[in-house]
């Protein structure tokens, strides 16, 4: 009995020692497997909004995943020093993908020369509605209808013609977006000059002038600012309040207003780069992109709508007319080539001259 009594505290002191043993047997971590090699590249020139929206991480990051690839993403902050650089051989021969194209810069001939055309891409799930490219040479992938943006708490009438935005009650309080480097600023002079002509574009942009509070980069600067309450409104995407609508509810004072004139079609698309070192990746990154699985983040992100009408639409998008009275097909590609330097001027000229801007 004695020697039992002996042998106990012995006994206790190995099983603990077991117990201690088999408890750091357990917290060992499991070996990380490590992520294969990537088996293709791809490099992509993409707009700032791209990245800042978060498009990139989730479309372009989802690819890039799937596919093995090691992707390479240059981001520039408007498109006119995306296109500068495709000028200089070795970006070109360096890039795969442009991303952030837009209908009203792609009126420019000249601009479409460094792109590939892509016949073997299909359209087919593409809505019938949305412009395309003769030679095929751009992708769509988001497409928004030009609209009055407003905050409602300062202005709960807001105004429903480009006649009620000359009024005095918006003096200083309009965001706009510069033509010369922005796509949605082009397309919004486009969309004056559509409306009104040669002879009263001008006029229209001359009456309004004093509304005018400050220039931004691109829509999302723009609607941020709106948000902030550093401006009244903005001319932007239709798609805005059903982007509010499920991401920020909270600010549903945000609204859209289409003008009685009109509206004008704008839309974001995605090119081949002529002689794109890695062709055969690329096309199946722009297969991905108008995939409805991807065009979901279209909405998500971009605050736009998506290109594939097979897209499920959340509560807010789908109640967003899909066909709205636009006035695109009032210019002529020809006119608008010829006289787009003259329209640029007299619009930097009313504008661009206007104390702090």
């Amino acid at each position: 009995m004695r020697r039992s009594l002996q042998l106990f505290p012995v006994l206790i002191a190995i099983t603990l020692a077991l117990m201690l043993a088999c408890g750091a047997c357990k917290a060992k971590p499991e070996p990380v497997a490590e992520k294969p090699a990537p088996t293709s590249s791809l490099t992509i020139f993409a707009l700032q909004h791209i990245r800042s929206s978060g498009f990139e991480a989730v479309v372009l990051k989802d690819f890039a995943d799937k596919n093995n690839t090691a992707l390479k993403v240059v981001v520039f902050p408007d498109l006119v020093s995306l296109l500068d650089s495709l000028s200089v051989s070795d970006s070109l021969a360096n890039a795969d993908i442009v991303l952030g194209l837009d209908s009203a810069f792609a009126l420019s001939d000249s601009i479409l020369k460094p792109f590939a055309p892509l016949p073997e891409i299909s359209l087919i799930e593409v809505s019938l509605d949305i412009p395309r490219d003769p030679g095929q040479r751009l992708i769509p992938y988001a497409t928004a209808n030009l609209s009055f943006i407003c905050d409602t708490r300062k202005y709960p009438d807001p105004p429903k013609s480009f006649g009620e935005l000359q009024d005095a009650r918006y003096y200083n309080q309009m965001g706009l977006c510069d033509p010369s480097t922005s796509g949605l600023g082009r397309s919004s002079l486009l969309w004056t000059v559509a409306l009104f002509g040669e002879r009263g574009y001008d006029q229209l942009w001359n009456s309004f002038r004093k509304n005018v509070r400050h220039l931004y980069r691109d829509h999302g600067e723009a609607l941020n600012a709106l948000r902030r309450g550093d401006c009244g409104l903005i001319i932007g995407y239709n798609s805005v309040p059903a982007w509010i609508s499920e991401f920020h509810p909270s600010e549903s004072h945000i609204q859209a207003v289409i003008p009685q004139e009109g509206s004008f079609r704008h839309t974001e698309c995605a090119a081949l780069c002529a002689g794109a070192p890695n062709h055969t990746t690329a096309l199946l990154f722009l297969r991905h992109l108008i995939s409805a699985e991807a065009q979901q983040f279209v909405m998500f992100k971009l605050a736009m709508l998506p290109v594939n009408g097979r897209t499920p639409l959340p509560r807010g998008f789908s109640r967003l007319p899909w066909s709205v009275y636009s006035v695109n097909s009032r210019l002529d590609r020809y006119e608008a080539n010829q006289n787009l330097p003259l329209w640029l001027e007299s619009w930097n000229r009313l504008i661009k001259t206007l104390p702090g801007l």
